[in-house]
């Protein structure tokens, strides 16, 4: 059964109510006579979703994403247990 992610990305984790996501971009595919071959990444940025809209965005690694998604809680943060 396939997933339909649509232009999000791929998921990452959950901090709270907070979704967090990667979204990769690909260097060209370079030409093979092979179908198999998948293109490398050139970069990923992690972006923080909460019910499909995105707060914010363009981080550059995962911890300053969930960094960023515990100060967004604030005192809730203390609910989830984090």
């Amino acid at each position: 059964m396939g997933t339909k992610t649509g232009s999000k990305g791929r998921f990452i984790c959950k901090v709270g109510f907070y979704d967090i996501y990667a979204k990769d971009t690909f260097k060209p595919k370079k030409e093979s006579k092979f179908n198999f071959n998948k293109p490398d990444v050139s970069s990923t940025t992690y972006n923080i979703l909460h019910a499909k809209k995105m707060v914010k965005g363009n981080f550059n690694t995962k911890d300053e994403a969930v960094k960023e998604a515990i100060i967004l809680l604030g005192d809730k943060a203390t609910i989830y247990g984090l």
